[in-house]
């Protein structure tokens, strides 16, 4: 591809982070107050960035600017773009956990914010005290798009389709168990396929569905339980099994470790489920950052853990991890 050089030359790259600021903000005000620049600056620079790529860019509301659709197709090649001119030009840091007081940005469910969580805040209290870990609930294209935007900078989960820009790797894979309160009165010391067909089951549902990875495994025989209700999280679904005589099918690692806590029993599932792989991804654009490094390879850490713990009430198809 031929290179228009005089386009390079009209380009500011201090115009590409005002720009990266005002998608982030939508406000010239604080834009100006993040970069230390005056507001005329700023209105001055949008200018010049409208007459470049010949588009509005932002449009002016009661409540802030709001990004044109052009604005949006290029934040993230903007992004990009002044990541690598950082690796260009800039020097290569490198990370002391004792000194740094970087936060790190991660997007989870609940199922990976209680499991790695708790460790992981005792790692960073350990090695890197005036570190800050923020988590957001997000799980699969939400995630996705939280990465394309920088506004996170991991996201751990299950993901049923992940495009192919970004980097995955898989840390364990996970099982289920059942749970029930104990004392309750129609499940007895070991759970067969006809109680479990009996009993009304609480399905946990991020998108509000009512069938989940069991049903798909009991219709293959033929079979249909039911489900009363769906709840977004698996530690509501804990709360809600110990208050009623509902049922739930949960990830294993999750009910060993807080079924305990809710007076819940844990019990292996009387059919075949298979299991799940839970998957770290990040951006490309990240490979060279030795913070994140450093944070991914404790969160390995962490998972190996996890991986080496004995499992009870477990049934599933194994996946090779």
């Amino acid at each position: 591809m031929d290179i228009d050089k005089h386009n390079i030359r009209r380009l500011d790259f201090s115009l590409l982070l005002i720009f990266d600021e005002l998608v982030r903000h939508g406000r010239t005000t604080v834009v100006a107050d993040r970069l230390g620049l005056g507001q005329s600056t700023v209105s001055h620079a949008l200018t010049r960035l409208r007459e470049l790529f010949g588009d509005p860019l932002f449009i002016r509301r009661p409540d802030g600017l709001t990004p044109t659709r052009r604005a949006l197709e290029l934040a993230p090649k903007v992004r990009d773009l002044m990541r690598l001119t950082q690796e260009v030009v800039g020097p290569t840091a490198e990370f002391d956990p004792a000194a740094s007081n970087r936060g790190f940005r991660l997007a989870a469910n609940d199922l990976v914010s209680a499991l790695i969580g708790p460790p992981l805040l005792e790692t960073l209290a350990a090695e890197a005290p005036s570190t800050r870990l923020i988590t957001r609930f997000a799980v699969g294209q939400a995630a996705c798009d939280a990465l394309r935007k920088d506004e996170i900078d991991l996201a751990i989960g299950r993901f049923y389709k992940i495009p192919e820009e970004f980097e995955t790797e898989t840390l364990l894979q996970e099982s289920f168990s059942v749970i029930v309160r104990n004392g309750h009165p129609r499940v007895g010391e070991s759970l067969d396929l006809a109680s479990f067909l009996d009993v009304e089951h609480l399905l946990v549902s991020f998108s509000g569905r009512l069938t989940g990875m069991v049903d798909e495994a009991l219709a293959k025989q033929g079979l249909k339980r039911r489900v009363r209700s769906s709840v977004p999280m698996f530690l509501t679904a804990f709360a809600s099994v110990a208050g009623s005589d509902l049922m739930a099918t949960v990830p294993a690692r999750l009910a060993q470790r807080y079924a305990p806590n809710f007076g819940l029993r844990v019990l292996p599932p009387p059919l075949v489920i298979e299991s799940f792989p839970i998957t770290l991804v990040r951006h490309p654009a990240t490979r060279s950052d030795p913070g994140l490094a450093w944070l991914v390879g404790r969160v390995r850490q962490l998972a190996d853990a996890l991986r080496r713990q004995p499992k009870a009430g477990v049934a599933s198809i194994p996946h090779e991890e």
